[in-house]
């Protein structure tokens, strides 16, 4: 495991020792602190973020970074018309065995936007 002690030194798994300088911050980006040690929990400043306060634009303009521009300004278009635009007819016109956050939409049409986009650049 990988530990910071008290001195702000930070030990990897190589026993490698990285000290920290007092300006020096690290940030980690987790989805939960399942396997997280009581000595991590304690050390560390747990921010919460709610996904609402957020919203999912930040993920697709992330996405759409690694794209083209035309494609950039095409599902740009995508996103803020029609997504948004019917995400609330979604909720209301279908039923779902668990609830999903807009994000987990997102997510899983982005996923098979890419997932479309590299079998067409395959050919097939």
């Amino acid at each position: 495991n990988t530990v910071m002690d008290d001195n702000k030194v930070l030990t990897l798994v190589s026993n490698e020792r990285i000290p920290f300088t007092p300006t020096m911050r690290m940030l980690l980006e987790i989805q939960d602190m399942k396997h997280a040690s009581p000595a991590t929990v304690s050390r560390g400043g747990v921010l919460y973020i709610n996904e609402t306060d957020v919203g999912w634009k930040p993920f697709v303009e992330s996405w759409r970074e690694q794209m083209d521009p035309v494609a950039q300004s095409t599902f740009y278009m995508l996103f803020t018309h029609q997504f948004e635009g019917n995400i609330e007819q979604m909720r209301k016109n279908f039923a779902f065995t668990c609830p999903i956050l807009d994000i987990g939409f997102v997510q899983t049409v982005t996923c098979l936007l890419d997932a479309l986009v590299m079998m067409e650049a395959g050919g097939k």
